[in-house]
Protein backbone atom coordinates (compact mmCIF):
# COMPACT_ATOMS: atom_id res chain seq x y z
CA UNK A 1 0.00 0.00 0.00
CA UNK A 2 1.32 3.27 -0.66
CA UNK A 3 1.87 5.79 1.97
CA UNK A 4 -0.61 8.41 3.01
CA UNK A 5 -3.50 6.32 1.09
CA UNK A 6 -6.37 3.78 1.31
CA UNK A 7 -8.60 1.80 -1.06
CA UNK A 8 -12.34 0.46 0.52
CA UNK A 9 -13.46 -2.29 -2.52
CA UNK A 10 -15.99 -5.16 -2.22
CA UNK A 11 -13.57 -7.08 -4.98
CA UNK A 12 -10.97 -9.66 -3.36
CA UNK A 13 -7.33 -8.62 -2.90
CA UNK A 14 -4.21 -9.91 -1.87
CA UNK A 15 -3.19 -8.67 1.50
CA UNK A 16 -0.78 -5.57 1.47
CA UNK A 17 2.66 -5.23 3.06
CA UNK A 18 2.18 -2.56 5.96
CA UNK A 19 -0.97 -2.06 6.02
CA UNK A 20 -4.21 -2.24 8.25
CA UNK A 21 -7.36 -3.97 7.38
CA UNK A 22 -10.69 -3.09 8.42
CA UNK A 23 -14.22 -5.38 7.04
CA UNK A 24 -17.15 -3.05 6.71
CA UNK A 25 -20.23 -5.34 5.29
CA UNK A 26 -19.34 -6.56 2.07
CA UNK A 27 -15.71 -4.16 1.73
CA UNK A 28 -12.51 -4.10 3.14
CA UNK A 29 -11.29 -1.09 3.80
CA UNK A 30 -7.33 -1.39 3.37
CA UNK A 31 -5.05 1.79 4.72
CA UNK A 32 -1.35 2.47 5.62
CA UNK A 33 -0.27 2.14 8.90
CA UNK A 34 0.61 6.14 8.59
CA UNK A 35 -3.13 7.06 8.52
CA UNK A 36 -4.97 7.35 12.14
CA UNK A 37 -7.96 5.16 12.57
CA UNK A 38 -10.82 4.91 15.00
CA UNK A 39 -14.24 2.36 14.76
CA UNK A 40 -17.42 1.25 16.47
CA UNK A 41 -20.04 -0.82 16.37
CA UNK A 42 -23.50 -1.29 17.30
CA UNK A 43 -26.60 -3.26 16.55
CA UNK A 44 -25.81 -3.26 12.60
CA UNK A 45 -24.49 0.14 12.12
CA UNK A 46 -20.37 -0.20 11.46
CA UNK A 47 -18.87 3.58 11.93
CA UNK A 48 -15.20 4.41 10.50
CA UNK A 49 -12.99 6.86 10.89
CA UNK A 50 -10.20 7.78 8.84
CA UNK A 51 -7.61 11.04 9.97
CA UNK A 52 -8.33 13.30 12.77
CA UNK A 53 -10.68 16.02 13.77
CA UNK A 54 -11.19 18.95 16.55
CA UNK A 55 -14.47 19.77 17.45
CA UNK A 56 -15.19 23.30 17.16
CA UNK A 57 -17.33 23.34 20.51
CA UNK A 58 -16.63 20.26 22.45
CA UNK A 59 -13.18 18.68 23.50
CA UNK A 60 -14.43 14.71 22.48
CA UNK A 61 -11.56 12.92 21.21
CA UNK A 62 -12.11 10.78 17.58
CA UNK A 63 -13.67 7.74 19.30
CA UNK A 64 -15.75 9.98 21.17
CA UNK A 65 -17.22 11.62 18.58
CA UNK A 66 -17.86 8.81 16.38
CA UNK A 67 -19.60 7.17 19.32
CA UNK A 68 -21.76 9.96 19.63
CA UNK A 69 -23.10 9.66 16.16
CA UNK A 70 -24.49 6.52 17.02
CA UNK A 71 -26.78 8.56 18.88
CA UNK A 72 -27.83 10.80 16.10
CA UNK A 73 -30.22 10.80 13.23
CA UNK A 74 -29.06 11.47 9.68
CA UNK A 75 -30.01 15.19 9.47
CA UNK A 76 -28.42 15.51 13.23
CA UNK A 77 -25.67 13.32 11.95
CA UNK A 78 -24.63 16.05 8.83
CA UNK A 79 -24.90 19.08 11.64
CA UNK A 80 -22.93 17.45 13.41
CA UNK A 81 -20.48 16.75 10.94
CA UNK A 82 -19.99 20.53 10.05
CA UNK A 83 -19.45 21.43 13.81
CA UNK A 84 -15.95 19.23 12.57
CA UNK A 85 -12.55 20.50 11.51
CA UNK A 86 -9.89 18.43 10.47
CA UNK A 87 -8.33 16.13 7.36
CA UNK A 88 -10.51 12.99 8.07
CA UNK A 89 -12.72 10.62 6.08
CA UNK A 90 -15.80 8.89 7.60
CA UNK A 91 -17.58 5.38 6.95
CA UNK A 92 -20.72 5.69 7.96
CA UNK A 93 -23.25 2.36 8.05
CA UNK A 94 -22.18 -1.25 7.08
CA UNK A 95 -24.79 -2.00 4.44
CA UNK A 96 -25.71 1.10 2.68
CA UNK A 97 -22.39 3.13 3.48
CA UNK A 98 -22.10 6.94 3.20
CA UNK A 99 -18.68 8.25 2.83
CA UNK A 100 -17.73 12.05 3.99
CA UNK A 101 -14.84 14.05 4.42
CA UNK A 102 -13.79 17.58 5.42
CA UNK A 103 -14.89 20.62 4.50
CA UNK A 104 -12.22 21.08 1.60
CA UNK A 105 -12.00 17.23 0.59
CA UNK A 106 -8.44 17.35 1.68
CA UNK A 107 -9.15 13.39 2.55
CA UNK A 108 -9.42 12.27 -0.73
CA UNK A 109 -12.11 10.06 -2.34
CA UNK A 110 -11.92 9.24 -5.75
CA UNK A 111 -14.67 6.37 -6.62
CA UNK A 112 -15.71 4.39 -9.55
CA UNK A 113 -17.11 0.53 -10.50
CA UNK A 114 -15.15 -1.61 -13.08
CA UNK A 115 -16.40 -5.37 -13.73
CA UNK A 116 -19.39 -4.93 -11.28
CA UNK A 117 -16.53 -4.37 -8.41
CA UNK A 118 -16.78 -1.08 -6.65
CA UNK A 119 -13.37 1.07 -5.71
CA UNK A 120 -12.65 3.83 -3.32
CA UNK A 121 -9.43 5.52 -3.03
CA UNK A 122 -7.58 8.33 -2.49
CA UNK A 123 -6.09 8.36 -5.50
CA UNK A 124 -6.30 7.41 -8.72
CA UNK A 125 -2.68 5.26 -8.36
CA UNK A 126 -3.77 3.38 -5.82
CA UNK A 127 -7.18 2.45 -7.34
CA UNK A 128 -5.36 1.89 -11.01
CA UNK A 129 -2.94 -0.58 -9.11
CA UNK A 130 -5.96 -2.82 -8.49
CA UNK A 131 -8.28 -2.29 -11.31
CA UNK A 132 -7.73 -0.91 -14.88
CA UNK A 133 -9.47 2.26 -15.32
CA UNK A 134 -8.72 3.64 -18.77
CA UNK A 135 -8.19 7.29 -19.72
CA UNK A 136 -11.45 8.94 -21.12
CA UNK A 137 -11.06 9.16 -24.74
CA UNK A 138 -13.09 11.97 -25.43
CA UNK A 139 -11.30 14.01 -27.65
CA UNK A 140 -12.04 17.37 -25.80
CA UNK A 141 -10.82 15.73 -22.07
CA UNK A 142 -7.94 14.31 -23.93
CA UNK A 143 -7.06 18.07 -25.11
CA UNK A 144 -6.97 19.50 -21.78
CA UNK A 145 -5.26 16.38 -19.94
CA UNK A 146 -2.58 16.43 -22.72
CA UNK A 147 -2.34 20.01 -22.60
CA UNK A 148 0.64 22.43 -21.65
CA UNK A 149 -1.42 24.24 -19.24
CA UNK A 150 -2.36 21.17 -17.41
CA UNK A 151 1.06 19.39 -17.27
CA UNK A 152 2.52 22.93 -16.24
CA UNK A 153 -0.17 23.91 -13.93
CA UNK A 154 -1.63 19.93 -12.87
CA UNK A 155 -5.32 21.07 -12.24
CA UNK A 156 -8.03 18.85 -11.67
CA UNK A 157 -11.76 20.01 -12.26
CA UNK A 158 -14.08 19.35 -10.16
CA UNK A 159 -15.50 16.03 -9.57
CA UNK A 160 -14.09 14.54 -12.65
CA UNK A 161 -10.58 12.98 -13.17
CA UNK A 162 -8.69 11.85 -16.63
CA UNK A 163 -10.37 8.44 -16.47
CA UNK A 164 -13.52 7.20 -17.49
CA UNK A 165 -16.15 6.32 -14.81
CA UNK A 166 -13.79 7.29 -12.19
CA UNK A 167 -14.79 10.21 -9.86
CA UNK A 168 -13.55 12.46 -7.04
CA UNK A 169 -16.21 13.76 -4.23
CA UNK A 170 -15.54 17.12 -4.40
CA UNK A 171 -16.35 19.15 -0.75
CA UNK A 172 -19.85 19.78 0.09
CA UNK A 173 -20.98 16.35 -0.94
CA UNK A 174 -21.18 12.60 0.65
CA UNK A 175 -20.51 9.52 -1.65
CA UNK A 176 -23.88 7.00 -1.60
CA UNK A 177 -21.90 4.11 -2.43
CA UNK A 178 -25.14 1.66 -3.26
CA UNK A 179 -25.59 3.70 -5.99
CA UNK A 180 -22.17 5.08 -6.48
CA UNK A 181 -23.34 8.64 -6.61
CA UNK A 182 -22.28 11.99 -5.25
CA UNK A 183 -24.87 13.63 -3.04
CA UNK A 184 -24.87 17.43 -1.94
CA UNK A 185 -24.78 17.98 1.83
CA UNK A 186 -24.35 21.81 2.05
CA UNK A 187 -25.77 24.16 2.00
CA UNK A 188 -29.10 22.79 3.76
CA UNK A 189 -30.25 25.83 4.98
CA UNK A 190 -30.81 29.38 3.78
CA UNK A 191 -28.34 31.99 4.63
CA UNK A 192 -28.90 33.99 7.92
CA UNK A 193 -26.94 37.11 7.65
CA UNK A 194 -24.78 37.94 11.00
CA UNK A 195 -23.15 41.34 11.79
CA UNK A 196 -19.64 41.32 11.96
CA UNK A 197 -19.26 42.14 15.56
CA UNK A 198 -21.72 38.87 16.56
CA UNK A 199 -19.97 36.53 13.73
CA UNK A 200 -16.48 37.82 14.92
CA UNK A 201 -17.67 36.93 18.42
CA UNK A 202 -18.31 33.52 17.26
CA UNK A 203 -15.53 32.77 15.37
CA UNK A 204 -12.74 34.30 17.95
CA UNK A 205 -14.11 31.73 20.50
CA UNK A 206 -14.05 28.99 18.21
CA UNK A 207 -10.36 29.60 17.00
CA UNK A 208 -9.73 29.95 20.89
CA UNK A 209 -11.12 26.87 21.24
CA UNK A 210 -9.44 24.85 18.27
CA UNK A 211 -6.03 26.03 18.85
CA UNK A 212 -6.14 25.23 22.82
CA UNK A 213 -7.07 21.82 21.56
CA UNK A 214 -4.45 21.58 18.92
CA UNK A 215 -1.44 22.60 21.16
CA UNK A 216 -2.65 19.68 23.92
CA UNK A 217 -2.07 17.51 21.28
CA UNK A 218 0.76 18.67 19.10
CA UNK A 219 3.77 20.93 18.36
CA UNK A 220 2.62 23.36 16.59
CA UNK A 221 4.34 25.29 13.25
CA UNK A 222 2.35 28.54 11.64
CA UNK A 223 2.75 29.65 8.37
CA UNK A 224 3.31 33.22 8.59
CA UNK A 225 3.50 35.68 5.30
CA UNK A 226 2.57 39.23 4.62
CA UNK A 227 -0.88 38.24 3.33
CA UNK A 228 -4.38 38.55 5.22
CA UNK A 229 -4.78 34.69 5.56
CA UNK A 230 -1.38 34.13 7.41
CA UNK A 231 -1.72 37.49 9.29
CA UNK A 232 -5.45 35.78 10.57
CA UNK A 233 -4.01 32.80 11.42
CA UNK A 234 -1.40 34.36 13.43
CA UNK A 235 -4.04 36.61 15.26
CA UNK A 236 -5.76 33.28 15.92
CA UNK A 237 -2.70 31.66 17.97
CA UNK A 238 -2.48 34.55 20.07
CA UNK A 239 -3.49 33.04 23.43
CA UNK A 240 -0.31 30.31 22.34
CA UNK A 241 1.88 32.21 20.49
CA UNK A 242 4.57 31.54 23.44
CA UNK A 243 4.12 28.03 22.63
CA UNK A 244 4.22 28.49 18.42
CA UNK A 245 6.80 28.24 15.84
CA UNK A 246 6.26 30.64 13.30
CA UNK A 247 7.65 29.60 9.47
CA UNK A 248 8.02 31.07 6.01
CA UNK A 249 8.79 29.12 2.99
CA UNK A 250 11.55 30.82 0.88
CA UNK A 251 10.50 29.92 -2.86
CA UNK A 252 13.16 29.10 -5.78
CA UNK A 253 13.35 32.30 -7.56
CA UNK A 254 12.09 34.91 -5.85
CA UNK A 255 14.48 37.45 -4.14
CA UNK A 256 14.38 37.59 -0.64
CA UNK A 257 13.74 41.70 -0.01
CA UNK A 258 10.06 40.35 -0.72
CA UNK A 259 7.63 41.50 1.50
CA UNK A 260 6.59 38.02 2.15
CA UNK A 261 9.74 37.04 3.51
CA UNK A 262 11.08 40.41 5.03
CA UNK A 263 7.24 41.24 7.01
CA UNK A 264 7.42 37.97 8.91
CA UNK A 265 10.89 38.06 10.03
CA UNK A 266 10.11 41.69 11.38
CA UNK A 267 6.93 41.05 13.37
CA UNK A 268 8.46 38.04 15.11
CA UNK A 269 11.45 39.57 15.87
CA UNK A 270 9.35 42.95 17.36
CA UNK A 271 6.90 40.42 19.13
CA UNK A 272 9.63 38.51 20.57
CA UNK A 273 8.22 34.83 18.79
CA UNK A 274 9.87 32.28 17.74
CA UNK A 275 10.26 31.83 13.84
CA UNK A 276 12.05 29.78 11.10
CA UNK A 277 13.17 30.89 7.72
CA UNK A 278 12.48 27.82 5.07
CA UNK A 279 14.82 27.70 2.09
CA UNK A 280 13.14 24.95 -0.13
CA UNK A 281 14.94 22.10 -1.96
CA UNK A 282 14.29 20.43 -4.98
CA UNK A 283 13.82 16.66 -4.12
CA UNK A 284 15.58 13.92 -5.23
CA UNK A 285 15.07 11.58 -8.20
CA UNK A 286 14.24 8.58 -6.11
CA UNK A 287 11.91 10.29 -4.06
CA UNK A 288 10.46 12.22 -6.89
CA UNK A 289 9.68 8.89 -8.88
CA UNK A 290 8.17 7.48 -6.09
CA UNK A 291 5.93 10.09 -5.35
CA UNK A 292 5.26 10.11 -9.04
CA UNK A 293 4.10 6.16 -8.55
CA UNK A 294 1.79 7.49 -5.74
CA UNK A 295 0.15 9.80 -6.95
CA UNK A 296 -1.59 11.07 -9.81
CA UNK A 297 -0.32 14.01 -12.05
CA UNK A 298 0.63 15.60 -8.59
CA UNK A 299 2.33 18.91 -7.90
CA UNK A 300 5.62 17.82 -6.58
CA UNK A 301 6.04 21.69 -5.04
CA UNK A 302 3.83 20.71 -1.77
CA UNK A 303 5.95 17.53 -1.27
CA UNK A 304 9.41 19.51 -1.50
CA UNK A 305 7.89 22.27 0.99
CA UNK A 306 6.92 19.59 3.42
CA UNK A 307 9.44 16.91 3.25
CA UNK A 308 11.31 16.55 6.61
CA UNK A 309 11.52 20.57 7.28
CA UNK A 310 11.04 20.36 10.96
CA UNK A 311 12.50 18.09 13.48
CA UNK A 312 10.24 15.20 15.39
CA UNK A 313 9.31 16.33 19.03
CA UNK A 314 7.91 14.59 21.57
CA UNK A 315 3.92 16.04 20.77
CA UNK A 316 3.54 15.28 16.98
CA UNK A 317 4.36 17.94 14.92
CA UNK A 318 1.66 19.95 12.86
CA UNK A 319 1.69 22.99 10.41
CA UNK A 320 -0.83 25.38 10.46
CA UNK A 321 -2.06 27.66 7.46
CA UNK A 322 -4.28 30.12 6.45
CA UNK A 323 -5.86 28.48 3.68
CA UNK A 324 -9.50 27.59 2.75
CA UNK A 325 -10.77 30.96 4.45
CA UNK A 326 -10.60 31.96 0.87
CA UNK A 327 -14.21 30.71 0.52
CA UNK A 328 -15.19 33.71 2.05
CA UNK A 329 -13.26 36.68 0.43
CA UNK A 330 -15.29 36.88 -2.58
CA UNK A 331 -12.50 35.63 -4.13
CA UNK A 332 -13.92 35.35 -8.29
CA UNK A 333 -16.15 38.76 -6.91
CA UNK A 334 -20.10 38.93 -8.08
CA UNK A 335 -19.81 39.01 -11.89
CA UNK A 336 -22.80 36.96 -13.11
CA UNK A 337 -22.11 33.62 -14.66
CA UNK A 338 -24.80 32.78 -17.65
CA UNK A 339 -23.11 29.42 -18.69
CA UNK A 340 -20.71 27.25 -18.50
CA UNK A 341 -18.16 29.34 -20.77
CA UNK A 342 -18.59 32.21 -18.40
CA UNK A 343 -17.21 29.86 -15.54
CA UNK A 344 -14.35 28.53 -17.13
CA UNK A 345 -13.20 32.28 -17.63
CA UNK A 346 -13.78 32.81 -13.75
CA UNK A 347 -12.04 30.41 -12.53
CA UNK A 348 -9.05 31.35 -14.95
CA UNK A 349 -9.10 28.13 -17.17
CA UNK A 350 -8.38 28.01 -20.75
CA UNK A 351 -11.19 27.92 -22.89
CA UNK A 352 -11.85 24.20 -23.47
CA UNK A 353 -15.59 22.29 -24.96
CA UNK A 354 -15.03 19.48 -21.92
CA UNK A 355 -14.63 22.39 -19.47
CA UNK A 356 -17.63 24.29 -20.60
CA UNK A 357 -19.50 20.97 -20.84
CA UNK A 358 -18.57 20.27 -16.93
CA UNK A 359 -19.22 23.85 -15.40
CA UNK A 360 -22.89 24.33 -17.67
CA UNK A 361 -23.81 20.87 -16.36
CA UNK A 362 -22.63 22.18 -12.99
CA UNK A 363 -24.27 25.39 -13.30
CA UNK A 364 -27.71 23.27 -14.44
CA UNK A 365 -27.41 20.78 -11.26
CA UNK A 366 -26.40 23.91 -8.87
CA UNK A 367 -27.58 27.38 -9.39
CA UNK A 368 -30.91 27.52 -8.68
CA UNK A 369 -30.17 25.38 -5.11
CA UNK A 370 -27.66 27.90 -3.97
CA UNK A 371 -29.41 31.06 -5.30
CA UNK A 372 -32.37 30.24 -3.60
CA UNK A 373 -30.64 29.43 -0.18
CA UNK A 374 -29.31 32.90 -0.40
CA UNK A 375 -25.35 31.90 -1.41
CA UNK A 376 -23.93 33.11 -3.94
CA UNK A 377 -22.48 31.03 -6.45
CA UNK A 378 -19.94 31.92 -7.44
CA UNK A 379 -18.49 31.61 -3.97
CA UNK A 380 -19.45 28.12 -4.14
CA UNK A 381 -17.73 27.20 -7.40
CA UNK A 382 -14.48 28.57 -5.90
CA UNK A 383 -15.25 26.23 -2.67
CA UNK A 384 -15.76 23.30 -5.11
CA UNK A 385 -13.43 23.63 -7.64
CA UNK A 386 -10.08 25.44 -6.32
CA UNK A 387 -10.35 24.63 -2.86
CA UNK A 388 -10.79 21.49 -3.22
CA UNK A 389 -8.27 20.82 -6.04
CA UNK A 390 -5.59 23.36 -4.76
CA UNK A 391 -6.00 23.63 -0.94
CA UNK A 392 -7.60 20.50 -0.36
CA UNK A 393 -5.40 18.98 -2.56
CA UNK A 394 -2.35 21.08 -1.03
CA UNK A 395 -3.09 19.70 2.56
CA UNK A 396 -3.26 16.43 1.01
CA UNK A 397 0.47 15.90 -0.76
CA UNK A 398 1.39 17.41 2.15
CA UNK A 399 0.55 13.99 5.06
CA UNK A 400 2.87 12.25 3.02
CA UNK A 401 5.44 13.86 5.37
CA UNK A 402 3.41 15.69 7.95
CA UNK A 403 0.11 17.00 9.49
CA UNK A 404 -0.67 20.18 8.11
CA UNK A 405 -3.85 21.93 9.04
CA UNK A 406 -6.32 24.15 8.71
CA UNK A 407 -7.89 26.01 11.35
CA UNK A 408 -10.78 27.42 8.93
CA UNK A 409 -11.61 23.86 7.66
CA UNK A 410 -14.94 23.41 9.26
CA UNK A 411 -18.13 23.87 7.45
CA UNK A 412 -19.31 25.61 10.54
CA UNK A 413 -16.49 28.08 10.79
CA UNK A 414 -17.27 28.69 7.06
CA UNK A 415 -20.68 29.44 6.86
CA UNK A 416 -20.43 32.02 9.94
CA UNK A 417 -18.01 33.58 7.94
CA UNK A 418 -20.05 33.41 4.70
CA UNK A 419 -22.85 35.16 6.89
CA UNK A 420 -20.88 38.31 6.83
CA UNK A 421 -22.50 40.93 4.51
CA UNK A 422 -20.40 40.32 1.19
CA UNK A 423 -19.09 43.88 1.25
CA UNK A 424 -17.25 43.42 4.47
CA UNK A 425 -15.45 40.33 3.03
CA UNK A 426 -13.98 41.86 -0.35
CA UNK A 427 -10.82 40.24 -1.46
CA UNK A 428 -8.75 42.80 -2.01
CA UNK A 429 -9.66 44.75 1.27
CA UNK A 430 -11.44 42.22 3.63
CA UNK A 431 -12.54 44.39 6.42
CA UNK A 432 -13.91 41.66 8.38
CA UNK A 433 -10.67 39.95 8.26
CA UNK A 434 -8.92 42.98 9.73
CA UNK A 435 -12.08 43.31 12.37
CA UNK A 436 -11.44 39.89 13.49
CA UNK A 437 -7.21 39.93 13.62
CA UNK A 438 -8.15 43.42 15.54
CA UNK A 439 -9.86 41.91 18.13
CA UNK A 440 -7.52 38.74 18.40
CA UNK A 441 -4.19 40.70 18.45
CA UNK A 442 -4.53 44.40 17.72
CA UNK A 443 -0.42 44.58 17.59
CA UNK A 444 -0.96 42.61 14.03
CA UNK A 445 -2.63 45.30 12.46
CA UNK A 446 0.24 48.17 12.81
CA UNK A 447 2.39 46.00 9.73
CA UNK A 448 1.49 46.41 6.29
CA UNK A 449 -0.27 43.57 3.95
CA UNK A 450 1.06 42.74 1.07
CA UNK A 451 -1.68 44.56 -1.40
CA UNK A 452 0.24 44.31 -4.84
CA UNK A 453 -0.31 47.11 -7.61
CA UNK A 454 -2.77 44.96 -9.52
CA UNK A 455 -4.47 44.82 -6.36
CA UNK A 456 -4.37 48.83 -5.56
CA UNK A 457 -5.69 49.39 -9.21
CA UNK A 458 -8.55 47.16 -8.69
CA UNK A 459 -9.51 48.66 -5.04
CA UNK A 460 -9.71 52.00 -6.94
CA UNK A 461 -11.90 50.95 -9.96
CA UNK A 462 -14.21 49.64 -7.19
CA UNK A 463 -13.96 52.79 -5.29
CA UNK A 464 -15.19 54.82 -8.74
CA UNK A 465 -17.39 52.28 -9.15
CA UNK A 466 -16.22 50.54 -12.48
CA UNK A 467 -14.97 47.37 -11.43
CA UNK A 468 -18.05 45.57 -11.85
CA UNK A 469 -18.15 46.54 -16.15
CA UNK A 470 -14.21 45.57 -15.89
CA UNK A 471 -15.12 42.16 -14.60
CA UNK A 472 -18.00 41.86 -17.34
CA UNK A 473 -15.68 42.83 -20.20
CA UNK A 474 -12.87 40.40 -18.83
CA UNK A 475 -15.51 37.62 -18.36
CA UNK A 476 -16.61 37.93 -22.02
CA UNK A 477 -13.20 38.96 -23.93
CA UNK A 478 -10.48 37.56 -21.94
CA UNK A 479 -9.39 33.97 -21.87
CA UNK A 480 -6.40 31.92 -20.41
CA UNK A 481 -5.53 30.19 -23.69
CA UNK A 482 -7.63 27.33 -25.80
CA UNK A 483 -7.15 23.65 -25.98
Amino acid sequence: MFRNQYLLTNKSITDQKDTNKIPIGEFSLYFGKDIEHYTVKKNKTQITLLGYVFHCYNSFSEQELIENLLTLDEGEVLNEIDNWCGHFILFLGSKNIKIYNDACASFKVFYGEKNDSKVIGSDPNIINKFFDFEEDPNPDKLRFYQSKFFKKNSIKIGHDSRFKNLYQLVSNHCLNIKNNTSERVFPREKRKELSQELAGKKLIDIFNHLTCLIEKRHTIYASLTAGYDSRLLMAATKNISNKVDYYTFKLPNQKEDYIDYTLPKKITSDLGLNYSFIRIKELPENIKDNILTSYDFPRLREFEQYRNIFPENKKENILLVGFVNEVAKNYLESVKVKNGKDVVRAVHLPDNNYLERYYQNWLNKNQKLISDLSYEVLDFIHWEQDITNFAGQNIHYAHHYVRLFSIFNSREILRIMLSVPPKKRDGKSPIFFKYLIKNMWPALMRYPFNNTLREKGILFMKKIKIYPFYKYLQLKFQNYGKV
